[in-house]
């Protein structure tokens, strides 16, 4: 079915239930960032595919909304759709919810779907529209009366995320729930992330592509807790530790029933993230007390155990990347190979590791100006072959029983021109001006943002994006609440010990190049070190000096061990303290990765990590 035909369609329904307005935005009754196909209606109805993106449909305009990281792709996408793209964030574009009170005349119904849509969400447009007597209508589901091939929901078995990998038994982490809910005076506590779940049961899935979820909701009671999800797709095995671990299975649906039938009492609940129709379930007797959910706050900081798995995952997919590019320069790029054809090797190099899952995003691969498009995805109808000139960009990242990474490096296939040599060498600058900052325990992620952003501005350049994001454990790549944001609304949460971080800014130039420079960091105190020694990853403490006032001093501890690309940097243009960073992370490269590297990988290794010179 055509674009054209999918909204003329959806029209017809609009006027036959007499809506003025359709709202579709990107998401699942877990207020997920990244859903199953069943659930992918925006997509769907417009033919853009990136993560984040808000459609509305009135009688005569259709219109799609979406972020900086996709505003190249998505002209690219709604190119001979009949929507327009509303570049969300520059100055002059309203939200949607805005554009529908300016827009549409008084009296007018708006449908949302409200199985999808958070309570906090629609509460928020109820009050918008308040003033125009705007009806906001949340029990239809326009999207799916008209998709008549719509995927059914995924049934991927779960599995077991064992205590050798998670270091605290699920019985524990919801004994700590508990002690929360009865110091805030719950009763009960409802749960519909998927990672926060997962996390707190100690099971992984594979509902959710490159996701290790499975579509469930979870009921903290005094006495159990309630998981409920498609209960073919648990074991035998799992059924009896999910019992040993005081939790009980229930059928995926019968959760709103669940809540209907919750006696009077207090229910926990955060309302950004539970969807209208669910808050509606709940008794009136039953008071909700609006909280950010505890195991999504609890999963933040990792316990030694996570931590320390982090750390090998990801020097492990160093190994994996670094080859990968010695690959691209040396062998790919001389083949002429395109985009797609070469991510195979990566694929191959992660699966030699048998903690190895699956990619943890579908992998970025991207020559030239297509790296512009943050969030490129090369398909069998628009790709390019590598050249031996300018830049080719991959971001990519792996799932494994250990940990998760996210890992992006620009690397230059042949000559570079001035310009790009330049940027490439401000994206660095950029980086290195963040990750070599001690910082103030608690401080917050828009301050610590401005750092990296700041070198940028000095040059009159920005990226559209925040520079860096909070990823899970064995679960979602990006996951919160901790955010590298210019955006004060996002970036409150205070950075403490053991909170993981990317920090990725770059340069993008319509129509010329994309870079970026992407590692993985963990936030340990000022004097701690995390390394590998003997086969085993260690932290070594120095002794801590305090100032007068206390105070104490925090770092970004590396995790991910790729070299930078020698060929592409421009060592005038980086001040002393700069270039020794550079060198002391080149060392670090080294003493993790060369155990793995012989021949003329290991030649190419020890020339991308030859120390440049200091002035």
């Amino acid at each position: 079915m055509q674009i054209e035909t999918r909204l003329k369609r959806l029209r017809a329904k609009m006027k036959e239930l007499a809506i003025d307005a359709c709202y579709i935005g990107t998401g699942d009754p877990h207020n997920s960032e990244y859903v199953a196909e069943h659930f992918q209606a925006r997509a769907w109805l417009t033919g853009f595919k990136g993560s984040a993106g808000t459609a509305v449909v009135t009688a005569d305009r259709a219109l799609l909304w979406t972020d900086g990281r996709y505003h190249i792709q998505a002209l690219r996408d709604l190119d001979g759709t009949p929507f327009d793209l509303m570049k969300q964030g520059l100055p002059g574009i309203p939200r949607p919810d805005e554009w529908i009170k300016q827009m549409l005349p008084e009296g007018a119904r708006i449908a949302v779907d409200g199985t999808v849509l958070p309570d906090a969400t629609v509460e928020s447009m109820e009050t918008l529209f308040a003033a125009r007597g705007f009806e906001l209508v949340t029990d239809l589901d326009l999207i799916g009366a008209i998709w008549s091939d719509r995927p059914s929901l995924p049934s991927g078995k779960v599995f077991e995320h064992k205590i050798e990998f998670t270091g605290r038994e699920a019985s524990d982490k919801i004994a700590e729930v508990r002690e929360k809910m009865k110091r805030d005076g719950a009763d009960y506590a409802l749960y519909v992330g998927l990672d926060d779940i997962a996390w707190l049961m100690n099971f992984r899935g594979s509902d959710v592509p490159n996701n290790c979820v499975a579509l469930t909701f979870a009921l903290v009671l005094p006495d159990t807790a309630l998981l409920f999800i498609d209960e073919n797709k648990v074991d035998g095995d799992l059924r009896a530790v999910f019992h040993e671990q005081g939790i009980e299975l229930r059928d995926y649906h019968t959760v709103f029933s669940a809540i209907c039938e919750l006696p009077e009492g207090v229910l926990v609940a955060d309302t950004t993230r539970v969807s209208r129709t669910l808050i509606e379930a709940v008794p009136s007797n039953v008071k909700i007390l609006k909280k950010q959910d505890y195991p999504y706050l609890m999963k933040t900081v990792l316990n030694d155990t996570e931590l320390f798995g982090q750390f090998r995952a990801g020097v492990r997919d160093s190994v994996a990347v670094t080859k990968y590019l010695y690959y691209i320069k040396r062998e790919a790029a001389v083949q002429g190979l395109n985009e797609m054809e070469v991510t195979e090797k990566l694929h191959d190099l992660r699966a030699l590791s048998d903690a190895f899952i699956i990619e943890s995003f579908p992998t970025i691969s991207a020559y030239g100006a297509n790296a512009a498009m943050m969030h490129y995805q090369a398909t069998p109808e628009r790709h390019d072959k590598l050249q031996l000139r300018g830049f080719y960009l991959v971001d990519c990242g792996s799932q494994a029983y250990d940990g998760t990474t996210d890992i992006t490096r620009t690397c230059s296939l042949g000559p570079l021109t001035e310009e790009e040599k330049v940027d490439y060498t401000l994206t660095l600058k950029s980086h290195i001006a963040l990750a070599s900052l001690p910082f103030l325990d608690g401080t917050c992620g828009t301050a610590l943002d401005a750092v990296a952003r700041s070198v940028m501005w000095r040059y009159g350049l920005d990226y559209k994006c925040g520079t860096g994001h909070g990823f899970g454990y064995v679960s979602g790549v990006h996951e919160g609440p901790q955010r590298l944001t210019n955006n004060p609304l996002y970036g409150d949460y205070k950075f403490r010990e053991n909170i993981v971080i990317t920090i990725e800014p770059g340069v993008y130039r319509q129509d010329k190049h994309g870079i970026r420079l992407e590692n993985d960091y963990v936030v340990l105190r000022k004097n701690k070190t995390l390394a590998t020694y003997d086969g085993a990853v260690e932290i070594v403490e120095a002794p801590e000096e305090l100032n007068e006032a206390g105070d104490i001093f925090l770092r970004f501890q590396t995790m991910t061990f790729v070299p930078f690309d020698r060929d592409a940097i421009l060592p005038e243009l980086l001040s002393d303290e700069e270039l020794d960073w550079l060198n002391a992370y080149h060392a670090s490269v080294r003493h993790e990765l060369l155990p793995y590297f012989d021949g003329d990988e290991r030649a190419f290794l020890l020339r991308e990590t030859e120390p440049f010179v200091v002035k």
